[in-house]
């Protein structure tokens, strides 16, 4: 079908427009990108960097050569993984039963779930609450209290209504209990919504900082938002060897600059979650919109 005039000038102003956001998104990696391979005599200097004349992977080399960043790498792929995992298993087991109608007290439940999301305890409270369960300075910490929301529970618990009701009453006529059904039928078919909360979970958990400042004092747990945290409020030299425990060469044999190692470590703390992306991206919009819209 032939567009029309006003069609097609309407299309063109939506193209050019996604490229110009797309471009907004993709310039400030490129940047970074370029300024931690830059020698001290480029990354130093104030403006654009799209490219290098003289690539160098020292910076690389200096924030993986004394351990601290592998060693919260270690930390944030732990938090990551349990906190994703639990969160997935206990949002959606809460989310099934009240996703059946005949549950007793279903309106009450699903209203006291909601109201958690106008009114929470406060920073304070769930301090105090951290501490009287002696969580503090340990990784548990990082996952218990947030463990689930109440805008999880309720997406999940949409698409739950959304699937067929016959599938799982074929099952009890086989005899199948509900924990059978609900992890041999009902997850199985609910992708599309597990891997949504799944992706929102581990990004959640990946660039989550504020809670590991709060809870872990001794400095032996650090993950890796709270080290990019410390190297971008040091910008001297001096300073952010301190904190990575660089060897600060003088001016003369340096070879790499304060800016060229805050690039490096915001793209290695960045990426590894980037690259999740394409492979639950099939997902996420399917779960989004049953889930939002259903029920």
């Amino acid at each position: 079908m032939k567009l029309s005039l006003g069609e097609r000038i309407f299309n063109g102003f939506n193209i050019g427009f996604m490229l110009f956001i797309c471009l907004t998104i993709v310039f400030p990696f490129v940047q970074q990108a370029v300024i931690s391979i830059s020698p001290p005599n480029e990354s130093s200097t104030i403006g654009l960097h799209l490219f290098t004349s003289n690539p160098t992977f020292d910076a690389y080399k200096q924030i993986f050569a004394t351990g601290a960043l592998l060693e919260s790498y270690y930390w944030t792929i732990l938090r990551t993984v349990l906190g994703t995992l639990l969160t997935v298993v206990v949002s959606a087991m809460l989310a099934y039963p009240l996703s059946k109608r005949y549950l007793l007290g279903r309106k009450w439940w699903m209203g006291l779930i909601i109201f958690t999301m106008f009114f929470g305890g406060g920073l304070i409270p769930t301090y105090l609450l951290v501490k009287e369960l002696h969580m503090l300075n340990t990784i548990w910490s990082l996952v218990i209290p947030g463990l689930c929301s109440a805008y999880t529970i309720v997406i999940i618990r949409n698409f739950f209504t959304s699937l067929p009701v016959e599938v799982e009453e074929s099952a009890y006529i086989d005899g199948a209990n509900d924990f059978s059904i609900f992890f041999t039928i009902v997850l199985p078919l609910s992708t599309p919504i597990i891997a949504t909360v799944t992706l929102w979970s581990m990004v959640g958990q990946w660039n989550s900082w504020f809670d590991a400042m709060i809870y872990i004092s001794n400095g032996e747990i650090k993950v890796l938002q709270i080290i990019l945290r410390d190297v971008l409020n040091n910008a001297q030299d001096a300073a952010l060897a301190n904190v990575m425990g660089i060897e600060n060469v003088d001016m003369s044999g340096q070879r790499y600059t304060a800016e060229s190692v805050k690039a490096a470590i915001l793209l290695v703390t960045t990426i590894p979650i980037i690259l999740v992306y394409p492979f639950l991206q099939k997902y996420f919009v399917k779960g989004i919109m049953i889930g939002a819209v259903k029920g």
